[in-house]
């Protein structure tokens, strides 16, 4: 088996994508592009806390307001915002910056944030390596997305059909493993 470095890959965009949310973005791509469907056609629901862009209000935020940081829905939303080079997925039109994965879909900004499998505890399954967490912003202050410094384009459907490898945890590294061309499944390496 052949692998695409995932690192190399972000080298050659030359922004600040994490290499696990590339492996992540293939992993989830049929899931996420079903998701903005169901934004764009009003077909979603915010489960929880109705996230606005501002973190004046948000109790999880002023709970960490001694600590100096932000909840991780307001980081994310803050990362996207304020960042200055960026990835751009032309086949899905997604936006991919540090480990958040994301686009403005009429009016509506939805970030998925995808959790590094280093943190996962207990058994390592499926579901817990594909994990992203979903985060609707439906706020009429949102009026789009920044006009980013540089936006680096690559096409997702061409990374579908290659085995992409990267850092998964001290023992571990995750390579992606083509279906079809819009499924792809995983599996783990040892790290030598």
């Amino acid at each position: 088996m052949k692998y695409v470095s995932s690192e190399r890959f972000i080298e050659k965009l030359d922004c600040d994508v994490y290499p696990i949310t590339i492996i992540k973005f293939l992993l989830n791509r049929r899931r996420i592009i079903t998701y903005f469907s169901k934004v764009a056609k009003g077909k979603y629901r915010i489960n929880g806390i109705r996230y606005k862009m501002g973190y004046e209000d948000c109790s999880l935020c002023n709970s960490k307001k001694e600590e100096g940081v932000l909840c991780r829905q307001h980081t994310s939303i803050e990362r996207v915002m304020n960042a200055e080079v960026v990835a751009y997925d032309l086949d899905t039109q997604t936006y991919i910056y540090k480990n958040e994965i994301y686009r403005n879909i009429d009016g509506k900004l939805v970030i998925f944030y995808c959790p590094h499998p280093s943190l996962i505890t207990g058994s390592i399954n499926d579901s817990k390596v594909r994990r992203v967490n979903i985060t609707t912003i439906d706020d009429e202050s949102f009026t789009g997305l920044p006009d980013y410094k540089q936006v680096y384009k690559f096409v997702s459907s061409e990374l579908m059909d290659k085995n992409m490898k990267c850092w998964f945890n001290k023992d571990f590294s995750i390579v992606t493993v083509p279906v079809d061309r819009n499924k792809t499944d995983w599996c783990l390496i040892p790290n030598y």
